[in-house]
C-alpha cells in the first residue's frame, strides 16, 4: 500500500517541490500530485492542489529567485514590511516622511538587486529577459514585498499568482478608526477631524507616489545604461575576432 499523504509537513514537502520544477512541468506535476491525494483519500487537499494555477512566467521567476537568492528575496521582504510601517506611521500621525523616503529608497534598492538577478535567472533558463518581462517580475516582486500575506508567500517561493501593485491603497486599508471618547463630539469636530485625515491621506499619498516615479526613472536609465555597456562589450568582442582573423590571414 502506498504512504497516504495526510500529514500535512509531507503535502508541505510536495508543494514546495511543485513550486520548485521548471514551469514547463508544473501541470503535469500538479496533476500528479492530486492523483495521488486523492488515492490516498485526501479529496479536499486534492481538489486544492488540482485547482492551482500554472503561474506566470514572473511569478514562476519570483519563485525561483526565493530558492535560489533567499538572502536577497529576505532582504526586499523586510525593506517592504520596513516601508509599510513607515506608511502606517505617516498616515496616522502625519510624520516620519523621512522614514517614509529612506524605507522606499532600501524598498527601491533590494528591488533592483533582485532585477538583475531575474534577468540572469531567465538567461540561463533560455528565456528572453525582455523589458516587459523584467518590469512585470520587478513590479510583482515590490508588490508582494509591501503585503503582508504576499511577501510571506515570496519568502517562501509559492506565490501562485501576480500580485498587483496597489500603492497607497495599503495604507488607505489600515486607516485608524475614531478613538472611542467618554463623552460624543460636536458633529463638526468629527468632520473636521475626518478632513483633516484625509488630507494628510492625500499629502503621503502624492509623495509615495513621486518617490515611486522616482525610482521607476531611475531604474529605468540603469537599465539602459547596463544594455549599452552590454553591446559595447559585444561589439568590442567582434572587433576584437575580427582583428585576430586579419592578422591570421597576414601571417599566412
Amino acid at each position: 500500500m502506498s504512504p497516504r499523504l495526510a500529514i500535512v509537513p509531507e503535502l508541505d514537502s510536495e508543494l514546495d517541490d511543485l513550486y520548485g520544477r521548471p514551469l514547463s512541468d508544473f501541470t503535469a506535476a500538479r496533476n500528479e500530485l492530486a492523483k495521488r491525494l486523492r488515492k490516498a483519500g485526501q479529496d479536499d487537499s486534492a481538489e486544492r492542489v488540482q485547482a492551482l494555477k500554472k503561474p506566470s512566467v514572473p511569478v514562476w521567476t519570483a519563485n525561483q529567485l526565493a530558492r535560489r537568492h533567499p538572502d536577497e528575496v529576505q532582504a526586499l521582504v523586510d525593506a517592504g514590511r520596513r516601508l509599510r510601517q513607515a506608511q502606517e506611521t505617516a498616515f496616522r500621525s502625519g510624520e516620519g516622511r523621512a522614514a517614509v523616503r529612506d524605507a522606499t529608497r532600501d524598498e527601491r534598492d533590494a528591488a533592483r538587486t533582485l532585477g538583475r538577478l531575474a534577468h540572469e535567472l531567465l538567461a540561463e533558463e533560455g528565456r528572453p529577459p525582455t523589458r516587459d518581462a523584467t518590469d512585470r517580475i520587478a513590479s510583482l516582486l515590490r508588490a508582494a514585498a509591501i503585503d503582508p500575506d504576499a511577501a510571506e508567500l515570496l519568502a517562501a517561493g509559492r506565490l501562485a499568482e501576480e500580485v498587483e501593485a496597489t500603492g497607497f491603497g495599503t495604507v488607505a486599508e489600515i486607516a485608524p478608526r475614531p478613538a472611542k471618547r467618554r463623552k460624543p463630539e460636536p458633529a463638526k469636530d468629527d468632520e473636521a477631524r475626518r478632513k483633516e485625515e484625509e488630507q494628510r491621506r492625500k499629502q503621503l499619498e502624492a509623495e509615495v507616489k513621486k518617490l515611486r516615479r522616482a525610482s521607476e526613472q531611475a531604474d529605468a536609465k540603469l537599465e539602459r545604461a547596463v544594455a549599452a555597456a552590454q553591446e559595447a562589450h559585444a561589439r568590442a568582442e567582434e572587433a576584437r575576432q575580427a582583428l585576430a582573423a586579419a592578422e591570421a590571414e597576414l601571417d599566412d
